[in-house]
């Protein structure tokens, strides 16, 4: 089939039109270009992409094939770190020792909102009914002052950030049409950036480009974020000049066990022009059920820890789009067991990658987040985001930490990979490749499903990645000779945004989306951390749920009225949440309500375990990597999957949604409050 690059570029910026003079889903039905049933735009020409490759009644054009990127060279530029976040202030014995003059603006952080540019004024004006999400007045701090008095879940922050969500040039690849200058994107910066310089940090400037920055946080020791809104400012829920997004924001810390009023769900609005105060006691969960760490007397149970926390916008209907803008980063979290440093015991003698002892290296230098996330651009290079493909978003460029195919040099010893699926709407099912033409694959080690250490690592050839879920990896380049190429590999095919297929694309024919070269090990390199191999004991889990006396309910997730359902009805933000007793525990059993949808489930706060899926009871031992703790369930076509969760601590309304974030925009989505 022969391409007409100028209709498809026209039909791009028609549909970028639209977004931005606000023409909702709602206004294209009435318009009568908006199928009821399929919810996508009708097959006219220069208005759908369907029509200008022909593509059949049900899919979107499928990227790769019906839409192509222009081309760049795979492997050209090099692989980008996360920007290390530092606090601006930590305090020395407590919080009275802050002043207004510390801060960039809005004076010191309080338990409660008091400054005019705090954004949680400005939303309880407009939505007073949200003075009722949480037990404290005014969405008040529960972890700093709480209203329930209960001294265990008090931690007043001794770390502080402050951080800005602003407009900045950003490159994708060397060898786009934008070139060096790169193009618009979204991001976060520290409070010292120059404005007037709106190029990435990675051509100079204080930006912590696409995505970033990373934090590197410890359970017991509290800590606070400042995010200052400093995007365009565009009408409420109108869509910015990038064609996709809105200047509203709401940080979501995925999935930590956090207050409601910090969990930066997607009814808590950060304003353009205002702030919003995060603050994240970093306490195990189980305070309540009196759990206290072993070791050194954190609250809560050890059992619980998070690892590979990562921070996410999350504003109501805008998601995907926010997302994809670039506004997501990295966020792990250490204890005794974890403790991010390899040169220290922790109590179960086990010590990941994070340094070498030699002059050359740094903190966390083999301790490196990953974040994948796929894009489309139109025939010119500009981002474009499918908003008219309602089934998801898919792109034919494959990135990793905002560049495309990135390489990355590696020292011959133990590296832990933490890989994370920013979507909006692609899974992987990834395998590592020896040698650029080879069709042989390496054995990983898993040591983590959604951020949680197993409770054994697990030597696996290949594993599926759903969108929301990380896994973490120990890979040991000392194996390999130096000048060894090595690729991170997808082999999953998927052509819409409905999900995986199931094929298995041969080698060859599946895009890598990283490649590794070793490198010669440079003077004095130490490799001190631990043998992780097949069965290593890493965490132990939690005592099970007592399922004959937990409270049960179902949850089916599926298409109503051609947009997307919990229950039969699509997301309403003013509809009574389901409600949850603190202190409680339930199984609850999701269940895809038909088509050849895959949906990844994001439950908010809570961590649970899978009891079955389909009927199967876990743990399954051709699935040993969900037999831990998640956050984020895939429910494959015609599935059913029994979770056990326990709801504990603090208290306040909680969203789960599917992480195929299109669909959560377009009504797959209910809130819960824990009582």
């Amino acid at each position: 089939m022969t391409i007409n690059l100028k209709l498809v570029q026209r039909t791009m910026d028609v549909q970028r039109e639209l977004t931005r003079e606000g023409l909702t889903k709602r206004n294209l039905l009435k318009l009568g270009v908006l199928g009821a049933t399929s919810g996508m735009l009708l097959p006219i020409q220069g208005l759908s992409l369907r029509a200008a490759y022909g593509a059949n009644s049900r899919t979107c054009p499928v990227p790769g094939v019906d839409m192509i990127s222009p081309r760049t060279t795979p492997f050209k530029d090099p692989f980008h770190r996360l920007e290390e976040m530092s606090p601006t202030y930590t305090v020395k014995s407590s919080v009275s020792e802050l002043t207004d003059a510390m801060f960039l603006r809005g004076g010191k952080p309080g338990s409660a909102p008091t400054h005019a540019l705090d954004s949680k004024l400005r939303l309880l004006r407009e939505h007073p009914e949200l003075a009722r999400a949480t037990p404290n007045a005014n969405l008040a701090h529960q972890g700093w002052d709480g209203t329930d008095r209960n001294a265990g879940l008090l931690n007043p922050p001794k770390d502080f950030y402050e951080m800005r969500a602003i407009q900045h040039r950003h490159v994708w690849h060397s060898e786009m049409p934008a070139g060096a200058a790169g193009q618009l994107a979204w991001g976060f910066a520290d409070r010292e950036f120059d404005t007037a310089n709106e190029v990435t940090g990675r051509q100079g400037g204080h930006c912590t480009g696409v995505p970033g920055p990373v934090f590197r946080l410890k359970y017991g020791r509290s800590h606070l974020v400042r995010i200052y809104n400093e995007l365009p400012a565009t009408a409420q829920d109108a869509v910015s000049a990038l064609g996709f997004g809105t200047s509203t924001i709401a940080t979501h810390m995925h999935n930590h066990h956090t207050p409601s009023e910090s969990d930066g769900g997607p009814l808590y609005y950060n304003y353009a022009g205002g702030f919003w105060d995060y603050h994240h006691p970093n306490l195990y969960a189980g305070i309540n059920q009196g759990f206290r760490s072993p070791k050194e007397g954190v609250r809560g149970d050890y059992r619980e820890a998070l690892g590979s926390l990562w921070f996410h916008d999350h504003k109501h209907d805008f998601t995907s789009q926010n997302v994809y803008a670039g506004l997501f980063g990295a966020a792990p979290i250490y204890d005794e067991v974890d403790t991010g440093d390899e040169t220290v015991t922790g109590t179960t003698r086990l010590r990941f990658p994070t340094h070498s002892q030699d002059a050359g290296s740094y903190p966390y230098e083999f301790d490196v987040p990953m974040m994948f996330h796929d894009r489309q651009f139109d025939p010119q290079g500009v981002d474009f985001f499918p908003l008219a493909c309602l089934d998801g978003a898919l792109g034919d460029k494959l990135t990793v930490n905002g560049t495309i195919q990135p390489f990355f040099k590696v020292q011959p010893r133990r590296y832990r990979i933490r890989m994370y699926n920013g979507g909006p709407s692609r899974f992987y099912w990834w395998w590592m490749r020896l040698g650029a033409k080879s069709s042989t694959f390496v054995p990983m080690t898993v040591i983590a499903n959604d951020g949680n250490l197993l409770p054994r690592a697990v030597s696996v050839q290949s594993f599926k990645h759903g969108v929301g879920e990380r896994f973490d990896v120990i890979i040991d380049f000392s194996k390999f000779a130096p000048g060894t190429e090595l690729f991170f590999t997808n082999r999953a095919e998927q052509t819409d945004g409905a999900g995986p297929n199931g094929k298995l694309l041969v080698p060859g024919a599946s895009p890598d989306a990283l490649k590794f070269i070793v490198e010669a090990a440079r003077p004095g390199l130490t490799d001190n951390s631990s043998v992780i191999v097949n069965g290593t004991p890493l965490r132990p889990l939690p005592d099970p749920v007592i399922v004959s006396t937990a409270k049960s309910k179902e949850w089916v997730w599926g298409r109503t009225g051609g947009a997307w359902a919990a229950n039969g009805t699509q997301f309403d933000r003013y509809a009574a949440p389901y409600e949850v007793k603190e202190g409680t525990a339930e199984v609850w059993t999701h269940k895809n309500g038909g088509g050849s949808w895959s949906h990844p489930m994001h439950v908010h706060y809570e961590e649970g375990r899978i009891l079955s899926y389909n009927g199967a009871a876990q743990p399954d031992p051709t699935k040993p990597l969900e037999g831990g703790r998640k956050d984020v369930y895939r429910i494959d076509p015609s599935a059913t999957v029994k979770t056990a969760m326990r709801f504990r601590d603090y208290k306040g309304i909680y969203p789960m949604h599917c992480h195929n974030v299109v669909h959560e925009d377009h009504g797959m989505m209910a809130m819960f409050k824990i009582v």
